[in-house]
C-alpha cells in the first residue's frame, strides 16, 4: 500500500467506525431510519427528474436558482436511493412475514415459524417485538431471553384502564355528578386531546396494511404537515403570500402558472387556481383522515347514555 493510500485510509476508517458504532446504537430505530431515508431519497430523485427534464427548469431563467438544488437532489438522492432502496425492501419483506405471523391463531404454526418471527422482530424494533410478545402470551408460548424485557403490546393501556376502573369504583358521587361528567366528556379540549393522541385514525383504517399509520408520532406528523400546507395554500389564495417591490403581501402565487413555466405567476388576491385548489383539498382531506376513527361513535354513545340516565332520573 502506498503512503497516499495509508494517509487516506486513516480518516475513512475512523469515519466508517464512527458511523458503524452510531448505527449499532440505533438498532431499535433501523426500520424507521431506512424508511425515512428511502422516502426522502426517492422524493429528491423524482423532484430532480421532474424539474430538470419534465418542467424544463434548466431553460427558464426565472427558476435559475432552483437548478443547482435540483441537480443536487437528483445526484445525491439517486445515489442514496441506489443503496438504501434494496435495504428497505429487505426490511419490508421481514415486516410482511411478521405481519402474517401475527395474524396466526395456531400455536404449532407460530412455533414452527418462531425463528423467522423473532429475526424479523429483532430487525424491525421494539414496537414489533411487543406485538410478537403479545402473541406469545395469547398462545401460551414461553418468551425467550431475547425478548423477555419487552412488554406486550397493549399492556400499558390495560394497566391504565384497570387503574381508572378502580378509581371509578372507589369514588362516591351523586347521580347528577355522573350526568354532568358524561355530558362534558366530549368537549372541545377532550376532542383535541383525543385527536392528537389517537393511534386509530381514519387513515389507518382505510390502509390497514400500513402499520406505521397506527403510530402516534406518525399521525401527529401527518396532521401537522397537512395542517400547515392547507393553511398556507388557503392564505395564499385568499389574502396572498407574495409582494411586488416593497409593497404589502397581497398577491397570490398561481401554482398552475408556475408549473406551466409562465413568466408571470402573481395575481391580485383573492385568486383561486386549479393546482392550489387541488392541493388544498388534498391537504384538508388528509387532516380529516387523521381524526380518530371511532370518535363520533363514542361521542354519540356518550350523549345517548347521558340522555338515557337523565330520563331515568
Amino acid at each position: 500500500m502506498s503512503v497516499t493510500h495509508m494517509v487516506m485510509a486513516g480518516p475513512f476508517k475512523r469515519l466508517s467506525n464512527t458511523f458503524r458504532r452510531w448505527w449499532m446504537g440505533q438498532k431499535d430505530n433501523h426500520f424507521r431510519i431506512v424508511s425515512s431515508l428511502t422516502i426522502l431519497s426517492l422524493a429528491a430523485t423524482i423532484w430532480g427528474l421532474l424539474f430538470l427534464f419534465v418542467l424544463g427548469g434548466t431553460t427558464d431563467d426565472s427558476k435559475e436558482m432552483w437548478v443547482p438544488w435540483s441537480w443536487l437532489g437528483l445526484i445525491v438522492g439517486g445515489t442514496l436511493a441506489f443503496w438504501i432502496v434494496p435495504e428497505f425492501f429487505v426490511y419490508l419483506g421481514h415486516k410482511a412475514a411478521l405481519d402474517e405471523i401475527l395474524l396466526l391463531d395456531s400455536r404449532p404454526e407460530v412455533l414452527r415459524r418462531r425463528k423467522e418471527a423473532e429475526e424479523a422482530a429483532d430487525m424491525l424494533g421494539p414496537v414489533y417485538q411487543s406485538h410478537l410478545v403479545r402473541l406469545y402470551n395469547e398462545l401460551g408460548i414461553k418468551v425467550g431471553s431475547r425478548f423477555r424485557h419487552i412488554k406486550p403490546a397493549g399492556a400499558r393501556s390495560i394497566e391504565s384502564m384497570t387503574e381508572i376502573t378502580e378509581v371509578s369504583v372507589e369514588r362516591v358521587s351523586e347521580p347528577w355528578d355522573k350526568i354532568s361528567l358524561e355530558s362534558n366528556t366530549y368537549d372541545s379540549s377532550t376532542h383535541s386531546n383525543t385527536w392528537w393522541n389517537t393511534t386509530n385514525s381514519r387513515l389507518s383504517t382505510l390502509l390497514p396494511g400500513a402499520k406505521i399509520l397506527r403510530d402516534r408520532g406518525a399521525n401527529r406528523t401527518i396532521l401537522g404537515l397537512t395542517s400547515i400546507c392547507a393553511a398556507l395554500l388557503l392564505y395564499n389564495m385568499i389574502f396572498g403570500l407574495a409582494k411586488r417591490g416593497g409593497g404589502p403581501r397581497e398577491f397570490t402565487v398561481d401554482l398552475t402558472l408556475w408549473l406551466a413555466g409562465d413568466s408571470s405567476i402573481h395575481s391580485t388576491a383573492p385568486h383561486f387556481d386549479g393546482v392550489s385548489l387541488l392541493l388544498a383539498t388534498a391537504s384538508l382531506t388528509m387532516v380529516f383522515l387523521t381524526r380518530p376513527a371511532n370518535l363520533e361513535d363514542s361521542s354519540d354513545n356518550g350523549s345517548s347514555k347521558a340522555s338515557t340516565r337523565i330520563e331515568e332520573e
